[in-house]
């Protein structure tokens, strides 16, 4: 089994799922977490042990969602579409596929299905985040099969429609076939170049005008075909007034061209750089596709789709009810939120009470109880047994959470590499001409001035830092997936060096998103029937503490199988009730309807009995994350300065932050305030870390931005960097690997400006030829490149 490598507490025991270093004292030994447990124990169940033999990277922490149910109507209705264009028995369908980390994770999800009555065929490509599926019509059920796959971990997701966030995602493969086609273009420049180098010229040989042709020809289409990527994004840089290194390379690769077309057409084959226009749009655009594809790779592990506010249940006054797309309703609508639901917009209670959770939308933890007739803010959660039915108070468009939910590209710029590049450009530029008017006023010769100005300008190509920068993007990314941090935007890593604030979110960031059982020796003492019923009392409810109790009896093994209890009715307030095996079940508020409770019992926050004796109770509370003091700790000794806002209460957040050691702690904001301090105290030094609808708006006015969460759908899309996991030592491992990164770029720069010098004064005194510039391009790659991995190994 692949242990992942983590920073925490030195020898800690690994868990053994996922080998995060088990906690301190954790309520599951062996395990980081109940998830991890839950997972685990499927596994074995089932026999799919070979999943760790196969593990060949680092593998997340099990999240929430394997605990949670989801809505697949959307599943159903591709399904069923799929079915019914089916041809010769075969439906087929593909999805996006969330949580593919390694080999093993392959096996596992193609083991899954294809044990499934009906499966046909199942293909996964992690490297796309695709799974194609294809099943009997009428006899596989792909609901079902997601619903499985979810519990191991994985999600499943609708192919986003062209126009959408996956479209993001086609810029490596564009590149890819780009490459193919510059390298066989390469390939055969060469080929047809060599026999020159050797002495071939048109007295000595009749196949000498075919072979200069065909170089020509093989160099016009990689000019063409891989030249234009670098020329249309110099262009449009030009046109926004941004320079980056795509200028240099188009510079350099319309230089060589035009000088050798004039070369060629004067006679002087000597002068001829087809096969290194070739080989050097080869070789930038391989390192271009190494720095989109490490990106590329991170976002493919998400499920492509933001998440929206999902369908409704219409309920017209006229007719039946309808699902009905959130972002259609209208201020009158009347509808219903099935449990654990989002409120798409602001809303009247028409149900006669409600429990409903805001820490999504406000960061308040504990749920409310809500009566009939009360205002729902936009953005609160259903955690209620039954459907909630609400009378829209507001257009989508008009709501908090549709203009959270709004994603703003951001413009990158780089203005120290801007102020580089400009100097490099125009320094090369003013030498080549001067090169070329000294030849020209010593020689008279026109083609030996064109020769020198064309050389200087080949040679000066940013060839070792167009290939071994991009490199090194890649190097970086790659270690910090196997800490479990993954880059977004590959602007971040400028900008994550000049951060010096460190800003918090509170609920679900310094603390794990569910609530946390205090006392999970008091399960183990039940008998088990009475495991059982309480878990069929949870099993349906997405009420926090529901939730905390059914994570804990699902991970020690607790099922439910066939002729389990009934569902339980909910007293909005109280608690659950379950009339089963002859006796009266309760879970909720010490006290409701116990006429005999035990002592002591005030204390916790949910007591279970029977026919009113207690048998149990349970005490819940908010948990910072394990390593949360330890790692803002660090973080101030580094020299940041750490700030907490939040939206639940402030002697909440103050607490929290007192415990953690966080100087500085806001509690009660708005989304609109939380934005307002980052603008206030921005000065491009900030790093914002959050995980809920409430944290958008300070996404878009941060410096640079993260989540520990990829569980909602939204953050995770505007963030410059997720990290998994139950710590937080991923942002500092982040900030490392940005420092070693920027040691690996001065180095190479430093090698390229003596590379240049060299290269370019061969130029100016007339030495420099194809040949040359073809053996000096390769040699200065491998050095750079060699730069690049040793920086990497010496960290």
């Amino acid at each position: 089994m692949s242990l992942a490598k983590r920073t925490a507490a030195p020898k800690a025991e690994p868990c053994r799922h996922c080998g995060e270093p088990v906690p301190t004292g954790a309520a599951h030994p062996g395990f980081c977490c109940a998830g991890c447990q839950f997972v685990h124990g499927l596994i074995a169940e089932q026999g799919l042990e070979k999943f760790y033999d196969l593990q060949n990277a680092p593998l997340p922490p099990a999240q929430a969602f394997v605990f949670q149910k989801r809505d697949y109507a959307w599943l159903a209705a591709q399904s069923a579409l799929a079915e019914a264009s089916a041809q010769n028995g075969e439906a087929s369908l593909a999805l996006d596929l969330q949580g593919i980390s390694c080999l093993g994770c392959v096996w596992l999800v193609e083991r899954l299905f294809r044990q499934r009555p009906g499966a046909l065929a199942v293909e996964v490509a992690p490297a796309l985040g695709r799974v194609e599926l294809r099943w009997q019509p009428g006899v596989c059920d792909l609901v079902a099969f997601a619903a499985e796959v979810q519990r191991f971990g994985y999600l499943l997701g609708p192919v986003d429609e062209p126009g959408g966030t996956r479209t993001t995602r086609k810029g490596a493969g564009t590149l890819v076939k780009r490459m193919g086609l510059c390298g066989a273009f390469a390939m055969n420049a060469m080929l047809f170049t060599v026999p020159l180098y050797f002495g071939m010229t048109a007295q000595t040989d009749r196949l000498y005008t075919v072979f200069v042709r065909l170089a020509f020809l093989f160099a016009t289409l990689a000019f063409v075909s891989g030249g234009s990527y670098f020329f249309k994004r110099a262009w449009r840089g030009l046109r926004e007034g941004v320079l980056h290194l795509d200028l240099p390379i188009a510079l350099g690769l319309v230089a060589a061209y035009t000088g050798s077309l004039y070369a060629w057409r004067v006679g002087e084959a000597a002068f001829l750089y087809f096969d290194f226009i070739a080989t050097f749009t080869f070789l930038m655009l391989v390192g271009r596709w190494a720095q989109e594809s490490a990106v590329e790779k991170n976002r493919n592990r998400l499920l492509a789709r933001q998440a929206g506010p999902g369908e409704v249940t219409l309920l017209p006054r006229d007719g039946a009810p309808t699902r009905h797309a959130a972002t259609a309703l209208i201020r009158g609508d009347r509808y219903t939120v099935a449990p654990g639901g989002l409120v798409p917009v602001r809303s009247r209670l028409r149900s006669s009470a409600a429990t409903l959770g805001l820490a999504w939308i406000n960061g308040e933890s504990a749920p409310h109880a809500a009566g009939a007739g009360q205002i729902i803010p936009s953005g609160a959660i259903s955690a209620s047994q039954e459907p909630v039915e609400l009378e829209a108070l507001e257009p989508w468009q008009s709501s908090l959470l549709c203009a959270l939910m709004k994603i703003h590209p951001r413009m990158e710029r780089h203005l120290g590499m801007e102020r580089f590049l400009r100097g490099y450009i125009l320094t090369v530029l003013i030498v080549a001409a001067l090169g070329a008017a000294g030849w020209w006023a010593a020689t008279g010769e026109v083609v030996r001035a064109l020769q020198v100005l064309t050389s200087v300008l080949v040679v000066s190509c940013p060839c070792a830092v167009g290939i071994a920068l991009p490199l090194a993007d890649a190097v970086a990314a790659g270690r910090l997936r196997g800490a479990g941090v993954f880059i977004r935007e590959p602007g971040l890593w400028q900008r994550i060096l000049s951060v010096r604030k460190v800003v918090f979110d509170k609920t679900g960031t310094l603390t794990l998103e569910t609530v946390a059982l205090r006392n999970p020796e008091t399960l183990n003492a039940l008998s088990p029937l009475d495991r059982i019923t309480l878990l069929a009392l949870v099993s349906e409810n997405p009420h926090p503490v529901s939730a905390a109790l059914r994570n804990a009896l699902l991970a020690s093994g607790v099922r439910l199988g066939e002729g389990q209890p009934p569902l339980p009715h909910e007293v909005v307030g109280h608690g659950l009730e379950l009339a089963h095996a002859g006796a009266l079940w309760r879970l909720g508020r010490p006290g409701w309807h116990t006429p005999t409770p035990a002592a002591g019992v005030a204390g916790h926050d949910a007591a279970f009995s029977r026919n009113g004796v207690i048998l149990a109770t349970f005490h819940f509370a908010e948990a910072p994350r394990p390593d949360a003091a330890h790692e803002v700790a660090a973080l101030r000794q580094a020299g940041c300065s750490i700030h907490l806002l939040s939206g639940d209460r402030p002697e909440k957040a103050v607490a929290m932050a007192k415990a953690l050691g966080i100087p500085d702690a806001h509690g009660g904001l708005t989304p609109e305030q939380k934005a307002s301090w980052l603008t206030t105290h921005d000065r491009h030094d900030t790093l914002f870390i959050g995980d809920g609808a409430n944290d958008s708006l300070a996404f878009d006015r941060a410096h640079c931005t993260g989540t520990p969460t990829i569980e909602h759908g939204l953050l995770e899309h505007k963030a410059d960097f997720y990290f998994l996991g139950r710590g937080l030592s991923g942002v500092r491992r982040l900030m490392s690997v940005a420092r070693m990164r920027r040691r690996t770029v001065r180095r190479v720069v430093a090698f390229s400006i003596t590379y240049n010098t060299v290269a370019v004064g061969l130029s100016l005194a007339g030495w420099m030829n194809p040949l040359l510039a073809a053996i000096l391009m390769p040699i200065s790659s491998l050095i750079s490149l060699g730069i690049v991995f040793g920086t990497a190994k010496g960290k």
